[in-house]
C-alpha cells in the first residue's frame, strides 16, 4: 500500500463518483478504478458498493476513510516539517556569552530579532568564561558565543572570530569620590586607587585583560575585592569600597549613588566578538550571523550622556 492509494481512495470517497475523482486527481478513470480494486484486494475488504447509478462507502470503508485521512494529514505534516527544517524554521541554537553581553544593545536586538524570525528554533543561552566558550565551541556544544577581548582572540583551528563593536571603557564610582570631580579620566588617574575586579580567576577574562592593560600603562591598582556577580560589583562600589572599570553598556544599569566617567586613550576600549565555526556551521548559526551586524560604538556617548 502506498500513499497514492490512500489519496485515490479518499478522493473517490469524498466525491462518490469515479469520474469526478479522476478529474480532480488528474488521472484517467480506468486506472483509478484499477487502483481502488487493488487496494480492496490487498486489504481483503470491500470499501465501496458500486452500481450503475451510484457509488457508496461500505461500513468498513467509512472507518477506513477516517484513518486514511489521518495518515494523509500526518504525511503532509511530515513533508511540511522537513521543508521548514531545511529553511531553518526548527532546530536549536546554543549561544555562549559573557556576563555583560545581554546588556549590549546590538546583542540583545539580534537575539530578539532571531526569535521573531524563527520562533520555533529553541535558543539555549549559557553564561561561560572565555576559555569555556572556546572549549564548548570546539566540542560542538555551542553554535556561537559572545566574548570580550581588546584584541582579536587567539583561537584553535576551526573557530572564527568577528568583531561586532568597540565600547568605551568607563570608571564607575560613588558620586562623592574624589575622581568624580573630573569630566574624564586617564589610566594614570587609577594608579594606587582601590578597585573592585570582576571574576579575575579566569584566564582571558575581561578582568585579567583589564589588569594587563593597566600595567602596560604603568598603573598598579590596589585590588580591594574580586566578585563573581555584577550586582555585587555595583553594590560594593556603591558602598564606597572602591571604584571599578567596565564596558559602557553596563552603565545602562545605573545603580543609585554611582557616577560614570569615561577613560581617555586609544586603549580604553573593549571589543565584543562573536565566535562561530569557521566553516560548516549549523544553519541556525548562519541565520543568526546574518542578523547581527558588526559596528562601532566606541565613542557615541549614548550611555554616558547626562551622567558626567
Amino acid at each position: 500500500m502506498e500513499l497514492r492509494h490512500l489519496r485515490y481512495f479518499a478522493a473517490v470517497a469524498e466525491d462518490l463518483h469515479f469520474g469526478r475523482a479522476a478529474l480532480r486527481l488528474g488521472v484517467s478513470q480506468p486506472p483509478l478504478s484499477q487502483q481502488i480494486r487493488a487496494l480492496e484486494e490487498e486489504l481483503g475488504v470491500r470499501l465501496f458498493e458500486r452500481s450503475s447509478r451510484k457509488v457508496a462507502l461500505t461500513e468498513p470503508g467509512k472507518l477506513f476513510l477516517e484513518e486514511a485521512r489521518a495518515t494523509l494529514a500526518q504525511a503532509d505534516r511530515a513533508v511540511d516539517v522537513a521543508k521548514r527544517a531545511a529553511r531553518g524554521d526548527f532546530g536549536k541554537l546554543a549561544i555562549g556569552f559573557n556576563p555583560s553581553a545581554p546588556f549590549v544593545p546590538e546583542v540583545a536586538k539580534a537575539i530578539f530579532d532571531f526569535r521573531q524570525l524563527y520562533p520555533e528554533v529553541k535558543i539555549e543561552l549559557l553564561e561561560l568564561s572565555a576559555g569555556a566558550q572556546v572549549a564548548a565551541l570546539a566540542a560542538g556544544e555551542l553554535d556561537i558565543s559572545f566574548l570580550r577581548s581588546p584584541t582579536q582572540p587567539i583561537l584553535p583551528p576551526g573557530i572564527a572570530a568577528t568583531r561586532i563593536l568597540d565600547e568605551r571603557l568607563i570608571v564607575a564610582m560613588r558620586s562623592d569620590h574624589h575622581l568624580a570631580r573630573k569630566q574624564s579620566l586617564s589610566f594614570s588617574d587609577l594608579h594606587r586607587e582601590g578597585m573592585i575586579f570582576y571574576a579575575r580567576d579566569q584566564r582571558n577574562s575581561f578582568a585579567t585583560q583589564l589588569l594587563d592593560m593597566l600595567r602596560e600603562t604603568g598603573v598598579e591598582p590596589v585590588i580591594v575585592q574580586d566578585v563573581r556577580e555584577i550586582s555585587t560589583l555595583f553594590g560594593l562600589v556603591a558602598a564606597g569600597l572602591g571604584i571599578t572599570v567596565l564596558a559602557e553598556s553596563l552603565c545602562a544599569l545605573q545603580p543609585a549613588r554611582l557616577t560614570y566617567r569615561p577613560l581617555r586613550g586609544k586603549k580604553a576600549l573593549s571589543s565584543m566578538w562573536i565566535l562561530s565555526a569557521a566553516e560548516g556551521e549549523a544553519l541556525a548559526a548562519r541565520q543568526f550571523l546574518e542578523i547581527i551586524k558588526p559596528g562601532d560604538r566606541g565613542r557615541d556617548d549614548q550611555c554616558l550622556a547626562g551622567l558626567v
